[in-house]
């Protein structure tokens, strides 16, 4: 299991996404890797929580799964008070589609650094 993956996609959203303030918390650990919840952001601990499926090795898809919920949860985070309330309660088509055009735009970047190892200590 690692993080590799989880903390490559953060450092690059914060590079290129700096207006996405990240959570003080992360639990990748949060959901067993059967749940269907891939990722939540909760308000009041301002955490982030994944599904442990993405501590395994992922290949090229899963890890730009992985990049498309942390995005999505990321913009969660960020969105109003109201809006992070109102989006717990039902379907949010508009969260899902901007978290795939800003998948769309770091994926070959996210790719790229993943093939190159950034990180690797």
């Amino acid at each position: 299991m690692s993080r590799r993956d989880i903390d490559l996609a953060l450092r690059l959203i914060a590079e290129w996404l700096p207006h996405l303030r990240q959570p003080r918390r992360l639990n990748p650990r949060a959901f067993a890797p059967g749940r269907r919840v891939l990722g939540q952001y909760r308000l009041l601990t301002d955490s982030l929580r994944l599904n442990a499926r993405y501590l395994d090795d992922l290949d090229d898809m899963q890890a730009l799964d992985l990049l498309d919920t942390l995005l999505h949860e990321l913009l969660h985070g960020n969105s109003r008070l109201l809006r992070q309330v109102r989006d717990s309660f039902r379907p949010h088509p508009d969260i899902w589609h901007q978290a795939g055009r800003l998948r769309d735009l770091l994926a070959d970047e996210f790719l790229a650094r993943r093939g190159a190892g950034d990180g690797d200590s």
